[in-house]
């Protein structure tokens, strides 16, 4: 084999390389913070319990919409007022000497109508005084879905962290699972401001403390009592008790009975619906206490902290996302 070159030219291996370099491996912590994130989001929701308890709460919410309005209040009040000139119009009739015998359940009605006044107008009061914050809450996204946005972007982000991670540890950029983790991360940004999470969400914890005294086992217990002496006296009040006396006494002053009887079923359907209502969602706002409470290790209520759960993730994976994604000026030239 002839080796010898003209003098002055230089050898081909000079400026040929027979040797193959791999291409330089780009950053990888990036996607590991992708990961990170991911994981992060798909365990928040677990760890919470927000899964069940958001559903609880929605159901609540649905629940308590025909009730939570200035008509079914005023509807409502109105009924206690037919209640009051009813009581009025027994205690005239009794100082006038026209009631015939004894009405054992119109006498349990006149004594108890009072507390049973007081106890159903602080209900009353405390469902009305929540409206505005109850609104602010039904305005959200379906609160039922929240945790899913969660679990469903770290999903998203855990995926594009791993093949990002392993295209990046081969040299390319990762431009595509950087575009999916950015758009998951708009997502969560999105929801977290257009959404409303931070101007209604924090509406839950007073909506919470106005209905704690309400939304007990032993209070509705109580308004069913009351809903019993009601129905009772009613019954006895249309059956025996205006009866005799319209014997005894044709021109007797019975208005005050008569508006309660003419009110009676439309008035016992509305407490029934709203007693057996406030009865199933006990364990609903129960639900909901808990949810709210779930965070307090980390010094906020979850109500309080909902808009941030979705806007501080997506801000670090933007972030984290765009890190590196420039060629260094090297690599360019």
């Amino acid at each position: 084999m002839v080796t010898d070159r003209l003098p002055g030219l230089p050898a081909y291996s000079e400026f040929v390389s027979t040797v193959e370099t791999a291409p330089p491996a780009r950053p990888r912590w990036p996607f590991a913070v992708l990961v990170a994130v991911g994981v992060a989001l798909i365990l928040a929701p677990i760890v919470t319990g927000m899964f069940p308890r958001a559903i609880k709460g929605e159901a609540m919410i649905e629940a308590f919409a025909p009730y939570v309005t200035s008509s079914s209040i005023e509807g409502y009040r109105g009924d206690l007022r037919v209640l009051d000139g009813a009581r009025t119009n027994v205690l005239t009739l009794r100082a006038q000497g026209l009631e015939q015998g004894r009405y054992d359940r119109v006498d349990t009605f006149v004594r108890d109508y009072p507390g049973i006044r007081s106890d159903i107008s602080t209900m009353l009061d405390a469902i009305d005084s929540q409206r505005g914050n109850y609104q602010r809450l039904a305005d959200l996204p379906p609160i039922g879905a929240l945790p899913w946005f969660l679990a469903l972007a770290g999903v998203i982000l855990t995926g594009a962290g791993v093949f990002g991670f392993r295209r990046a540890s081969a040299g390319g950029r990762g431009v595509v699972w950087r575009s999916i983790a950015g758009l998951a991360a708009v997502g969560l940004i999105a929801i977290s401001l257009v959404g409303g999470l931070f101007s209604a969400a924090p509406a839950g914890r007073p909506l919470i403390d106005g209905f704690r005294p309400i939304l007990t086992r032993d209070e509705v217990r109580t308004m069913q009592g009351y809903f019993v002496t009601l129905v009772a006296a009613d019954g006895e009040l249309n059956s025996r008790y205006t009866a005799a006396i319209r014997a005894a006494h044709p021109d007797a002053d019975l208005s005050g009975v008569a508006a309660l009887e003419s009110r009676w079923q439309p008035m016992t359907s509305r407490f029934a619906a709203l007693i057996g209502t406030m009865n199933d969602n006990i364990d609903n706002f129960d639900a909901v206490v808990a949810l709210d409470d779930s965070t307090k290790p980390l010094g906020f209520t979850a109500f309080r902290g909902l808009g941030w759960f979705y806007l501080v993730p997506g801000v670090i994976v933007v972030a984290a996302a765009a890190a590196g994604l420039r060629e260094p000026r090297k690599d360019r030239q």
